[in-house]
Parts: C-alpha cells; structure tokens; sequence
C-alpha cells in the first residue's frame, strides 16, 4: 500500500514540483514507509522555503530522530515547538514536549 502511495505522491509531484503540498505529501509518503532518508531531502526543502511551517518542522525533526540524528534534531524541533505555541497547535505542542524530553 505505501509504494502505492508514494507512486501516485511522486507522480503528482513531479506534475507540480513547485507545488509546497505535493513535495509534503511525498514526504509524508516517504515518513509513512519509513523512508526518512528520503522524507528528509524533501523536508528539508519545504523546511528552508518555508519557516513558518510547524508540521514540516516536526516531521523533519522526528524523521532525523529515526535516523539516529538526535542533535541535528533538537533545534529543528525546539523552533517546532515554539510554532506550535504562536500557531495554537495544542496537539503537536505537548507530543512536541514529550519528544524535547526524551533528547
């Protein structure tokens, strides 16, 4: 199911690669299939394009988390949390939490 997945995300980002929203959902794909190596190149674009974009922040951190990359983590995921708290993201703000503690 996720190579499936990923296929019709790769192909619709292919269609649109400037388009933010289909480079997050291959992403998204690739973090599903754990396939973080993948997931972070495209995270790391949206990443960089996009400051303000807390779940980008988030994914990014815990992806480089599953690839043992704990401190290149950390400030991406402390300025996730801070987002989370200037956007009013609830949820995220306290998994956030939790995961800043386990580093």
């Amino acid at each position: 199911m996720s190579h499936d997945r990923i296929a019709k995300a790769l192909e619709l980002w292919q269609r649109f690669p400037d388009n933010d929203l289909s480079r997050f959902n291959l992403a998204q794909a690739y973090v599903d299939a754990n396939d973080y190596a993948t997931a972070v190149e495209h995270l790391r674009t949206l990443y960089e394009k996009k400051p303000q974009w807390m779940v980008v922040h988030f994914q990014l951190g815990k992806s480089l988390i599953a690839l043992g990359r704990s401190v290149e983590a950390k400030p991406i995921l402390e300025h996730a949390l801070q987002l989370a708290i200037a956007q009013h993201h609830d949820g995220p703000r306290g998994e956030l939490e939790e995961l800043l503690k386990s580093l």
